[in-house]
């Protein structure tokens, strides 16, 4: 009979969570960035408390599959990126998207500050609403400050997260109760068990980046706060939350397509559910030029 621990000591070089059914959907991301030991979370309290509330007006560009997904995140504490400064051969300055294709829909919101940088500075969010930051844009280009509070936090990283993985399966497979159980009655029992360590371990993990963040809180406020004169070669990156939108442009391209205007069989209109978040008289139609002029009487900035 294969036993867990063969698969787990077989996988392990693979990626440390390669037993994703262990961990909670809403746990099993913060807890791969913390194990590389690399990452901060930023959330809207533990912002609040160092340096306020700071309101900020940016955009946000999507595609019009992913208008529903802008709309659940509207007026919440989760963060979303938007942009001010866009270079002239960037999609972004043509009112094209990211990481959404084609792009074609353009949100000028306002919302409260969570950080920002001169360039994208590739953070990822997780399903409670942190945004988890590589340590160095937050503490200006230091790699050793997170490093070494976690070194003398004595947290784990991937190697010895396995070792914890590998003693709670042990446990459950040496218990004479549970031989007769199958592969997964013992998983469910191996995730019942690790449940309370991933949830120490996480509390433990944001507990010494947040002290970390008030100690080198002029460090943040120059890395991460403050508006830069710089220029990247594509785009800044605003973090904000609370987000309402003011108005929208959307690409005629865009909007002259068969299924933004009409219902499919299966789903409402992408203008229908646009229309959700903001009303018609708000939403402009053009080419990229008008997208340009819109942008910049914005304050939007297109920088070469």
């Amino acid at each position: 009979m294969i036993k867990l621990k063969d698969l787990l000591n077989e996988n392990k070089a693979m990626t440390p969570l390669k037993h994703d059914e262990w961990y909670p959907a809403h746990t099993r991301n913060a807890l791969s960035w913390t194990l590389t030991q690399n990452y901060i979370p930023l959330y809207p309290k533990q912002i609040e408390s160092l340096f306020g509330k700071i309101p900020v007006n940016a955009f946000h560009t999507t595609s019009p599959q992913n208008i529903t997904s802008v709309s659940k995140i509207l007026g919440k504490k989760k963060s979303i990126s938007t942009f001010t400064k866009a270079n002239k051969s960037s999609g972004l300055a043509k009112g094209r998207g990211v990481q959404t294709g084609s792009g074609g829909v353009v949100f000028y919101v306002e919302g409260l500050l969570l950080g920002r940088k001169a360039e994208d500075f590739d953070t990822v969010p997780d399903r409670t609403g942190r945004r988890w930051v590589m340590g160095h844009h937050v503490f200006g280009g230091d790699h050793m400050i997170l490093r070494s509070a976690i070194e003398k936090a004595g947290l784990p990283d991937h190697h010895e997260w396995s070792e914890i993985e590998d003693e709670i399966v042990g446990e459950v497979e040496d218990d004479p109760k549970n031989k007769d159980l199958g592969w997964k009655e013992e998983s469910a029992l191996i995730k019942k068990k690790l449940a309370p360590i991933v949830q120490k371990h996480l509390k433990k993990y944001i507990d010494t980046t947040n002290a970390l963040l008030k100690k080198h809180k002029k460090k943040v406020q120059a890395s991460m706060r403050t508006k830069s004169t710089e220029n990247s070669n594509w785009w800044n990156e605003i973090l904000i939350y609370n987000t309402k939108v003011i108005d929208c442009f959307v690409l005629k391209r865009v909007y002259d397509d068969y299924y933004f205007k009409n219902d499919s069989r299966d789903t409402k209109s992408y203008k229908s559910e646009l229309l959700k978040i903001v009303p018609e008289n708000k939403i402009t139609v053009g080419s990229p030029a008008q997208f340009r002029k819109w942008y910049t009487t914005r304050e939007g900035e297109i920088t070469v």
